[in-house]
């Protein structure tokens, strides 16, 4: 289950919108906010440069995603104890009850999917649901995936 939505946060969630469920979620928030959501979701606090990195936007792109979601309640972000340039980023108790839903739908969906399989269709189903996510990725096949150095950049600063 989480390979299938680690394959849905890298390409941008667009299976989602096949779920009528998820339109209205759509409503309070776009789907790169749901990605951002079940990125921190699943990684817990982050800095917004690994958050980027993870979710393949750049750094820019993911400040404003982030003001909106701070406007709206559903994360946190502060300053890093260890380095004042660093933001960090986390959940707030707002988006954990949206993240809840939202993982609520999709799972509902997939147990749809996996009563309508039989025990081998649903195997079959989910290997090529990996090898296709994979295949997205550009990764080949039987290939564990490999994370992404992170690309922060350390800035010197004279007195």
């Amino acid at each position: 289950m989480d390979h299938i939505f680690e394959l849905f946060l890298k390409n941008g969630l667009r299976p989602l919108s096949l779920l009528p469920e998820i339109v209205g979620l759509e409503r309070a928030v776009n789907r790169s906010e749901i990605a951002v959501l079940l990125m921190l979701h699943f990684r817990g606090e982050m800095t917004m440069s690994e958050l980027a990195s993870e979710l393949g936007a750049p750094l820019s792109t993911m400040t404003s995603l982030a003001q909106r979601l701070v406007r709206k309640g559903l994360i946190a972000r502060r300053q890093s104890d260890k380095d004042q340039r660093i933001i960090l980023v986390e959940l707030s108790e707002k988006g954990l009850q949206l993240v809840s839903q939202v993982r609520s739908t999709i799972e509902g969906a997939f147990a749809r999917v996996q009563a309508s399989l039989s025990d081998e269709e649903l195997k079959q189903f989910l290997s090529l649901a990996i090898k296709i996510g994979k295949a997205i990725q550009g990764q080949e096949v039987g290939e564990t995936p490999i994370a992404q150095p992170s690309k922060v950049r350390n800035i010197p600063i004279v007195d």
